[in-house]
């Protein structure tokens, strides 16, 4: 069977774990280094989240995703679901969190609460689920107090027990970590989220915190009953208080309306069209803004999972061989490769791996692998440069006595014509740095001047209201919602924009220099020891920022090289995030509100500058100017001057010099072969 999305990644990694540790063992890397790298690889985990409503086929679809066979049970009923969390354990186990006093007497309040007459449905569905809860809660009898605020380590066979709908102690769990021993699961979470509007308010923070960290969220709708007034709230409502960005979104079951004549591009259609229905009616952009790049995937988790099992299952199991022989039915296929195919789940890992690759193998992965690619590339340059510097000083050894002051003179016309290139060079990338500066801040600043202006006019509407006490909180949440969108998507996008704008600009000032560099070079050819293009493709390596995104990156007051623009985006955002839900919490007049509100936004647009965080990238114009004074005239021109001198200076000496010269070379060129064997070796252990 093939490698699953997970096997995948732990493949990469453990791949990663080789080359960075070859790379020690060639000295491409220090051992800080090396510790440094293996630690972000060992520690560094990925999350994701699975949302929705209950009889989504969550269960399933994490039985078919993740274990590839019949693990978890099925769903319990709605609101006493636990938070579950998926990751590797050497041994199968489990550990349940439960309630603590405090949350359990919360609970047994809001059971107690008369809603006859009231309209408010969150409110009812509240108080139905403490019911719920506190009836399941008399089972455990008088050592019900006894489990409160403590966790409770179980085997992994007793699963039933604290997520099952009749489980013992499934009334006050808060939340289950399965520990699991498949090797891909190492570094990696998933987390099984309960229904939202959770009754204990600390259960359903526990959840937003998750999804906040999470690298991929996916909403699972019911194909039956794709995207109801449940789903729209967990995605307009829940998924925008969480700040995520990033959402895919699963219909699964497709072959239930399959099977009564809808295609699966109609049911696509159908969910698609209510999403922009729900989009317009709730007057708020997010949706689409998160979902830009997003189309719903239509699946059978139940397909999948069957193409998995051993078939002698299948046929032992009444219900598993009747939903085989439903599925075959339908599809008319008879064979698990054409199960698997008609289930489609492979279109939504193909999905999540395109999510992994953009937003975990950048940093997990690619940033490192670059950053030791990168000092091979230095070392190279370094041997390539020793050997040209030895070839000059044979040629030089060479040359008759009488033809060295013209070798002399032309050095010195060449040296002064690449100063002056580097000295306008240096004017030229000022002048393209403050270029990146100005706009880029320009456009950071209009994404926070149009939110700011999208809040205002939330605050304007709402001043009309008339009911504070009712109304703040759906103020506040509007808020809210924007300015997560601002921090997760807008600025972030823009940010990438001008990230690439800035390295194309950048580019073109250098390869500028370097063509003009590479025709002064030909003047100082005396022979075939010395090539100008192999040179400046050496000097091009050394400042090559192609990669990553490290034309951005500057070292912080704590002394990290790793403080990005996007860091800055996050460090401005902490300072905002708690300002404007407090706001909820107090009455105050209506006006008052109003104007408290106003202030908020007015901070946000006052004190966003971008301006003096994208002038710190004036560093990186100084490390490539540092790069091209210490090539050209460090390492190549001033060496050759001084060999030019020292032979001139030679005398008697001069046989004695060449022969040395001739031995250090047949050196430096054994070292340039094993080193191209380094490099050859490390190029094999690379990976998409």
């Amino acid at each position: 069977m093939a490698q699953n999305i997970f096997e995948e990644l732990l493949d990469k990694k453990q791949k990663m774990v080789a080359l960075i540790n070859k790379a020690a063992e060639f000295g491409w890397i220090n051992a800080d280094e090396q510790k440094a790298y293996l630690s972000k690889l060992e520690n560094d985990e990925l999350t994701i989240g699975v949302i929705g409503q209950m009889k989504a086929g969550k269960s399933t679809f994490l039985n078919s995703f993740v274990f590839e066979d019949q693990v978890l049970p099925a769903a319990t009923t709605p609101m006493t679901a636990a938070l579950s969390v998926i990751t590797y354990g050497p041994e199968k186990r489990l550990v349940a969190e439960f309630y603590t006093s405090a949350e359990w007497q919360e609970q047994q309040m809001t059971a107690k609460m008369d809603i006859e007459g009231t309209n408010d449905e969150l409110l009812k569905s509240k108080v139905k689920a403490a019911r719920e809860l506190v009836e399941k809660a008399v089972k455990l009898g008088g050592s019900l107090q006894g489990y409160l605020g403590k966790t409770q380590e179980d085997k992994f066979e007793n699963l039933e027990e604290y997520v099952g709908a009749d489980g013992k102690y499934v009334a006050i769990v808060k939340s289950v970590t399965i520990y699991y021993p498949k090797e891909y699961l190492k570094g990696v979470r998933i987390v099984d989220t309960p229904g939202f509007n959770d009754p204990i308010v600390s259960r359903e923070e526990r959840t937003k915190e998750f999804l906040k960290k999470a690298d991929v969220v996916l909403l699972m709708l019911y194909a039956g009953r794709p995207f109801d007034a449940t789903d729209r709230s967990i995605l307009f409502k829940n998924v925008g208080e969480c700040g995520i960005g990033k959402v895919l979104i699963g219909i699964n079951k497709y072959d239930i309306p399959y099977e009564n004549g809808d295609s699966e591009r109609d049911i696509c259609e159908y969910v698609i069209n209510e999403i922009a229905k729900a989009g317009r009616e709730m007057g708020d952009d997010q949706l689409n803004e998160i979902l830009r790049e997003t189309t719903p995937i239509p699946l059978s988790a139940e397909m999948a999972l069957l193409s998995m099992l051993d078939m002698g299952k299948i046929t032992a199991d009444d219900s598993l061989s009747h939903a085989w022989h439903r599925a075959c039915d339908t599809f008319e296929i008879s064979t698990q490769k054409q199960m698997r195919q008609k289930s489609y789940i492979d279109n939504m890992i193909n999905a999540v791996r395109e999510l992994i690759e953009k937003e975990k193998m950048a940093i997990l992965i690619r940033k490192p692998l670059n950053a030791i690619l990168a000092k091979g590339n230095s070392l190279m340059a370094k041997l390539d440069n020793a050997i040209g510097e030895t070839k000059r000083e044979i040629t030089m050894l060479e040359v008759p006595d009488d033809e060295l002051e013209e070798i002399e003179s032309k050095l010195a016309r060449v040296t002064k014509r690449i100063n002056r290139k580097i000295d306008n060079l240096e004017g030229d990338l000022d002048s393209t740095f403050r270029g990146i500066v100005r706009q880029g801040s320009d456009r950071l600043e209009d994404e926070v001047d149009d939110a700011c202006r999208r809040m205002d006019g939330f605050v304007d509407e709402w001043g009309r209201l008339k009911n504070v006490f009712k109304n703040v909180e759906d103020l506040v949440k509007k808020l809210d919602n924007e300015f997560n969108l601002l921090i997760t998507r807008k600025l972030k996008r823009r940010m990438n924009e001008i990230i690439k704008d800035a390295k194309q600009s950048v580019q073109n000032t250098l390869n500028e220099f370097f063509a003009d560099a590479e025709d002064i070079l030909t003047k100082l050819r005396t022979d075939d020891s010395f090539d100008q293009r192999d040179f400046i493709k050496s000097v091009s390596r050394e400042i090559d920022f192609s990669s990553d995104d490290s034309l951005f990156t500057v070292t912080d007051e704590n002394g990290s090289d790793d403080y990005g623009v996007m860091d800055f985006v996050a460090d401005f955002a902490n300072g905002f995030f708690f300002g404007l839900p407090s706001l909820a919490g107090n009455f105050f007049s209506h006006g008052d509100n109003a104007n408290k509100a106003r202030e908020w936004i007015n901070s946000i647009r006052s004190q966003f500058d971008a301006k003096p965080m994208l002038e710190s990238i004036s560093g990186s114009k100084d490390k490539i100017i540092q790069v091209i004074k210490s090539q050209f005239i460090e390492n190549l021109l001033d060496p050759y001057q001084a060999k030019l001198t020292e032979v001139k200076n030679q005398g008697a000496m001069k046989e004695q010099k060449l022969e040395a010269a001739k031995q250090l070379l047949c050196k430096l060129e054994k070292d340039q072969s094993s080193f191209k064997s380094q490099m050859e070796e490390i190029q094999s252990m690379k990976f998409a």
